[in-house]
């Protein structure tokens, strides 16, 4: 019977798209971005262009509602990379298919952005996001760059319509996470960095990307758990032996990320270590917290960790996976659920 659940839960939990993992190089089939048949651009003044909004079904996340009040803070949040099977040659995730949308709701916004939702008001925008291969530097130069350019400007559009008809001049977060991280870091150049909206960000959580100190002019790494008006970024690793680091084909490569900005997601300054007993919880796709289950070994441009602590069964489900950047949000979900209810506080008590 044992046997049975295992085998069930790892099909579960790889279909889920949080586990599944190959250790070989993927190869992608392509085609020309000419000749791509690019679907409709969103419309963000409709509810069904919004994965997350205030005034639509807020029911995927139900179970993540919590009888304290939401603050007069308004989060905004891009998801990660989900378009990326290895057979569909589109450059650009349509977001009009219900299996898409299925995906993106069931994954990303379940265990992702619901970390999020307990400090104030979430919206995330569905967005025509590039395919996974663009970050291949022969994609990139081959029709990845307009991907990319379109999958921003998706979000750029959602976030100035967010502004003029939602907002109501309300403290803002922005978090995003790998691909949804690096259109986040736009969103911070083109709207708040030495602007006049900088004055209401509470912060930006810049999670699986890679954050050069010049990347802001005004805009700083925060270093304290209760700061605000800056950025936090972290890039996981699986903390390995030689031979298995060498074998593992990883989506964020250690030579990309030298010079990174990192902090230290349980502590929240710049300690390269951490115990386990800070650790305020890894979301698991039992949707439970795991407190205490993770601790920081080392951090440089990156943070590394060993697997968790979270008893025989959970442990052996996760010991095959070698690339921990689908769990950069995920290891520390409820440490980033209290975090962001600190700052969002601070910011509210400053301002008055």
């Amino acid at each position: 019977m044992n046997r049975i659940l295992i085998l069930l839960s790892f099909v579960f939990f790889s279909s889920c798209g949080l586990l599944s993992e190959s250790n070989k190089p993927v190869e992608y089939n392509s085609s020309s971005f000419e000749t791509f048949q690019i679907s409709k651009p969103p419309n963000y003044k409709n509810l069904n262009a919004w994965a997350v909004h205030p005034s639509g079904d807020l029911g995927i996340l139900s179970e993540f509602e919590t009888t304290n009040e939401k603050l007069p803070v308004d989060v905004f949040f891009i998801y990660p990379t989900m378009h990326s099977n290895k057979n569909d040659t589109s450059w650009n995730a349509d977001i009009f298919d219900q299996n898409t949308r299925n995906y993106v709701l069931n994954s990303t916004i379940k265990y992702q952005s619901s970390a999020w939702y307990a400090t104030g008001n979430l919206y995330v925008p569905f967005y025509r996001q590039a395919h996974l291969r663009v970050f291949r530097q022969s994609f990139w130069e081959n029709g990845g760059k307009q991907a990319y350019e379109m999958a921003y400007q998706d979000v750029k559009a959602a976030f100035k319509l967010f502004l003029e008809e939602f907002n109501n001049g309300k403290p803002i977060i922005i978090a995003g996470h790998s691909q949804g991280a690096g259109h986040a870091k736009r969103l911070l150049q083109d709207f708040f960095d030495n602007k006049p909206l900088q004055n209401k960000l509470v912060a930006a959580y810049l999670i699986g990307t890679k954050i050069k100190s010049e990347d802001f002019d005004n805009i700083k790494l925060m270093q304290e758990a209760n700061e605000t008006g800056g950025f936090v970024s972290w890039n996981t690793f699986r903390l390995m032996s030689e031979r298995k680091t060498k074998n593992a084909v990883l989506t964020v490569s250690s030579d990309w990320i030298k010079d990174a900005q990192c902090i230290n997601p349980i502590t929240w300054n710049n300690n390269k270590t951490s115990v386990y007993d800070n650790h305020k919880g890894f979301l698991y796709l039992n949707k439970k917290v795991y407190p205490k289950s993770v601790k920081i070994e080392n951090m440089d441009s990156k943070i590394y960790v060993k697997l968790p602590k979270m008893g025989i069964f959970k442990k052996l489900m996760v010991s095959t996976v070698k690339d921990y950047h689908k769990a950069d949000i995920n290891l520390f979900w409820e440490d980033i659920r209290i975090n962001s209810l600190v700052r969002a506080r601070t910011f509210l008590e400053n301002e008055n």
